[in-house]
């Protein structure tokens, strides 16, 4: 056993392919490089999953968003959830169309009606957007009473916040090096906007009113071992009273 593990080798159970598999360490940055031998998901991935079926068992019969869907998470939530609605921001279409089977939406500015939705998740998104507290209250508008936001994003909890980016007219200032993440749809990447730090979760609260929970797992066994391996909660209050409709 101690000889697999030096090889990087987890025997576990994979909450995104629910089966007993091999959970391989193929590189040192676990985040990216502990794959399921199966479904070759990542930590996040499987954290993922996991809360959605700790705190959301029923997800399944939940109408879901997800803002810039990909990888196996993604196509977990696809292909089990009936009422699932996975977006893209495509510059070159009008917001509300379709392009290669995903609807354009750009997150900062929604198209769809006030309370659609039962969750809205994302995957690493909030790292690469601009307007991130017109976004935030696009997602609360776009959730139902008691609905939720998802959503994963690399956390320097230890730091303040760091901008690295800002729009500047139709261009974009860079204050620290340019830095990119890999873009399901973009070979270029996606340029890192902001490094999230301890204020994160009253920043969320200030901007939409919602409350953020951050929850953070270390469990070998499902193949949850990884830096940033957060997964956060924010909470749409539920209704006024007398709120109409």
């Amino acid at each position: 056993s101690s000889d697999l593990l030096k090889r990087g080798l987890v025997f576990g159970y994979c909450p995104i392919c629910e089966k007993r598999t091999v959970f391989l360490k193929e590189g040192k940055w676990l985040r990216d490089h502990y794959r399921c031998v199966r479904c070759r998901s990542i930590p996040r991935f499987r954290a993922l999953i996991i809360v959605l079926e700790s705190f959301f068992p029923r997800w399944r019969e939940m109408s879901i968003h997800e803002s810039s869907p990909g990888g196996a998470s993604s196509d977990k939530l696809a292909r089990e959830c009936k009422q699932y609605q996975a977006t893209h921001w495509f510059p070159d279409i009008p917001p509300g169309q379709t392009k290669n089977g995903f609807r354009c939406e750009n997150l900062e500015t929604q198209t769809f009606p006030d309370k659609s939705f039962d969750l809205v998740v994302t995957q690493d998104v909030f790292e690469h957007v601009f307007e991130a507290a017109k976004a935030l209250r696009e997602i609360r508008r776009t959730l139902k009473p008691g609905g939720a936001h998802v959503f994963t994003v690399p956390w320097y909890y230890w730091k303040e916040t760091v901008v690295r980016a800002v729009r500047d007219g139709p261009g974009i200032r860079h204050l620290q090096e340019p830095d990119y993440h890999r873009n399901p749809i973009d070979t270029k990447g996606s340029l890192v906007v902001t490094e999230w730090g301890a204020d994160f979760c009253d920043f969320v609260q200030q901007q939409c009113g919602m409350t953020t929970t951050a929850v953070r797992l270390c469990d070998r066994r499902r193949g949850v071992e990884a830096e940033f391996i957060e997964v956060f909660i924010s909470r749409n209050p539920m209704a006024k009273i007398n709120d109409a409709g």
